[in-house]
């Protein structure tokens, strides 16, 4: 801040204080206290350095804070690094690749697709919603591992009324365990209940999807026909937006290659069976990401062969986390 702004600032703050004090001091008749009583005008002078330098020396250390959170996320990366390291993925993948079957699957022509859905007190939207789009999928051969996340029994008994034999669910006994941290919690919610049902799955391909959002009746045949023309372990397509209160169409749309945080979305994604060693991880918090993006640059970063589809597979129902959010969505509704 200069000087003579800050002398102004401290002015008209004495000003104030003036005017309080002494009710008989009419403002305006005096053109300038300053020039008025030199000594004033020393001390707001002297005032005015004192307000600048101390508006610098907080710059300062907003500077100092800003680098130190920059440090402090590279850690977080160097970090998870380190601990990725360790699980040695790309030796992982070539193993997965030796395998008998591996190549199976982009030659078999109607191969089983494992759908695995994580749920918690939705069963209307999942029910209505995500599974009906799975069953209006044009590829039928297709199983669906609904897990539930510590659910209620209604929802079990919302799944059985569907009455569709391809649709299984089962239950965890509890839920986590999840740090108590809102945005902490929002990287990982779920995590378990997504590693049971593609443990659970039998298929040849993995297709993942959220209880509250849905897919384009053709999402499965479109990302397995650009994974056999591709030879893609892992294809991905984009993700239109819809406000998940309104369900009015958001002007985003989520998708870009080569991957990227923000940019890629599991729920409009399709993976190889094999690569179900690569579980989503409870530890993601810790390097600063989701759960599906930290699971995706893990296998990036391990060499797993990405291929991207430049189209819409899959609607998602966005929720906003803060007034902020809600602002920018309320400027960019499409209808």
């Amino acid at each position: 801040m200069p000087i003579d702004e800050a002398k102004n600032r401290a002015f008209a703050y004495a000003a104030r204080i003036l005017d309080a004090v002494d009710p008989r001091r009419q403002r305006g008749a005096v053109a300038d206290d300053r020039t008025a009583d030199p000594r004033l005008e020393l001390q707001l002078t002297e005032l005015g350095t004192k307000v600048a330098r101390l508006q610098q020396l907080t710059d300062c250390q907003n500077q100092a804070l800003d680098d130190v959170e920059r440090r402090l996320t590279d850690v977080q990366a160097l970090t998870a690094r380190v601990y990725e390291y360790v699980q040695d993925w790309p030796a992982q993948l070539l193993r997965i690749r030796e395998t008998a079957d591996y190549l199976q699957a982009w030659n078999d022509a109607d191969p089983l697709v494992s759908v695995r859905v994580a749920t918690y007190q939705n069963p209307e939207l999942l029910c209505d919603r995500a599974l009906r789009s799975v069953q209006r999928q044009s590829h039928e051969n297709w199983e669906c591992i609904v897990v539930g996340d510590a659910d209620s029994e209604v929802t079990a008994q919302q799944i059985r009324a569907i009455g569709d034999p391809r649709i299984t669910f089962l239950n965890l006994p509890f839920r986590g365990p999840y740090p108590d941290d809102p945005a902490s919690r929002w990287r990982v919610a779920g995590i378990p209940a997504m590693n049971r049902g593609t443990q659970e799955a039998n298929g040849m391909w993995i297709a993942p999807l959220d209880h509250d959002d849905e897919w384009d009746d053709d999402h499965i045949e479109v990302l397995l026909s650009h994974a056999r023309a591709s030879g893609a372990e892992l294809v991905y397509g984009k993700l239109r937006v819809r406000d998940a209160a309104s369900r009015r169409l958001v002007d985003n749309v989520v998708g870009a290659w080569p991957p990227v945080e923000g940019q890629f979305g599991l729920q409009g994604a399709l993976y190889h069976a094999s690569l179900r060693s690569f579980e989503m991880d409870l530890n993601a918090r810790f390097a600063g990401e989701p759960g599906d993006w930290n699971l995706a640059r893990r296998m990036w970063e391990a060499g797993v062969k990405f291929a991207f589809l430049d189209r819409a597979v899959t609607t998602y129902y966005w929720t906003p986390k803060d007034a902020a959010g809600r602002a920018w969505l309320e400027a960019n509704f499409l209808e």
